[in-house]
């Protein structure tokens, strides 16, 4: 099944660019290592680079501010459903979408085997973010690199950046797959935002390429249960049904819900494994649905909404709707990070028109940040037991720790075996 990765890598602390060009064409060394690449090309180089396109690279690195980025990198996984070509053809496509003719680049296609034995196509992007036009095109290394050189474009800083080119690849791939005859598609939005939260809970963790042979073993076990699972979900289907034609129904319906439950809950005795929170989700959403079609057939006057179960939160999250144009909630990054929504809050605070609305941000945003610390240190607290409740507390606002959860456990049992 095709899969959905976009990454855009932006860090001034990554490798020179340089060595990392050498390393995605597989270069030197780095073919002894991995073995050729699939397809490599560079484009939109200023003259100074245009019959060498390594020197761009070598350039950037002696030439950019010592904090600067030299590069950023778009990695994207590629369809295992198309051949070399077309998956070439493809890559492509994404480049000359992505970097049109002002921003240098060098593009490399991978497809090497990974630890399970399954091949794994992707593509790298590496590209400068300094935009080449009729005037920056001449310029000497030199002064290219400067302030007065070529400038940076503020796209690349902007958040919503990332998900763009994400939506926009998702359009290309499900076109290239139409046009090879494979029938499937692929959804820009996470599997929660699609509304199939028992596949989001199974998340597949990558393969050991070090540590012991048990490790390595338990680990493809653990993969192996994950996509079993995924096998199962597919087969599972919990649909509303009409209402309109519920009306002019008789029980059959309802029963047909009663009967997926009942299905759901055999399975979950015969599989007590990781799928127990799938299956948790899966039951929850066929009782919503049995609960829609009872209050149809029970024909009861309407009532009224209920009260939300916590006021403050409902007020908070309605005030992020007005004014930010958005429900907080289904933000990943505030739910990664919950301090970013306060943090988010007290900066609309600043440019506030009135008192009540400034205090409104401030108030909100707190409220906002302590619901989703909230539920993400529960989260933390089930996946780490044995952690310090400190450590879970700073884990669960987003923010970073000195030593990562699960480390300093694995570190003690180490030092009780010997």
């Amino acid at each position: 099944m095709a899969i959905v990765h976009v990454a855009l890598k932006s860090d001034s602390e990554a490798p020179p660019s340089a060595a990392h060009s050498e390393y995605i064409t597989r270069h030197g060394r780095y073919e002894k290592k991995f073995g050729a690449a699939v397809h490599v090309e560079s484009d939109n180089m200023p003259d100074f680079a245009k019959s060498r396109p390594q020197q761009f690279w070598e350039a950037a690195d002696a030439q950019e501010r010592a904090n600067g980025r030299t590069y950023t990198e778009l990695q994207i996984a590629l369809p295992r459903e198309l051949s070399d070509t077309q998956r070439i053809a493809l890559a492509k496509e994404a480049t000359r979408e992505f970097m049109g003719s002002r921003f240098a680049y060098t593009m490399a296609v991978h497809n090497p085997e990974a630890a399970d034995k399954i091949e794994q196509p992707h593509m790298h992007l590496m590209f400068s973010e300094r935009a080449i036009d009729e005037t920056t095109r001449t310029l000497p290394e030199e002064r290219f690199f400067k302030r007065n050189g070529a400038k940076k474009e503020r796209k690349w800083n902007d958040q919503s950046q990332a998900e763009a080119i994400r939506v926009k690849w998702c359009e290309m791939m499900n076109r290239a797959l139409r046009e090879a005859g494979i029938d499937q598609s692929v959804d820009s939005r996470s599997l929660a935002d699609q509304g199939k939260v028992a596949e989001s809970l199974l998340v597949e963790p990558k393969m050991l390429r070090r540590g012991t042979p048990e490790e390595k073993e338990a680990r493809r076990q653990e993969i192996a249960e994950i996509r079993e699972a995924k096998a199962v979900l597919a087969t599972v289907e919990i649909a509303a049904p009409d209402l309109e034609s519920v009306r002019k129904a008789d029980q059959a319906s309802q029963q047909k819900l009663e009967a997926s439950i009942a299905e759901i809950e055999a399975w979950e005795a015969e599989e007590l494994s990781l799928l127990d929170r799938a299956i948790e989700a899966l039951k929850k959403a066929a009782r919503a649905v049995v609960a829609s079609v009872s209050s149809v057939f029970t024909r009861q006057p309407a009532e009224a909404a209920p009260a939300p179960a916590d006021l403050q939160l409902q007020a908070a999250v309605d005030w992020f709707v007005k004014y930010a144009k958005e429900d907080p909630l289904r933000n990943g990054n505030y739910q990664r990070q919950p301090w970013v929504a306060e943090f988010h809050s007290r900066q609309f605070a600043e440019v506030a028109k009135t008192e009540a609305e400034k205090e409104g941000w401030i108030k909100h945003g707190k409220t906002l940040a302590e619901h989703l610390t909230s539920l993400r240190l529960v989260r933390l607290q089930e996946k780490y037991p044995n952690e310090t409740e400190k450590k879970l507390r700073i884990a669960a606002q987003g923010r970073a720790l000195k030593v990562p959860l699960g480390k300093s456990q694995q570190q003690e049992d180490r030092g009780h075996s010997r």
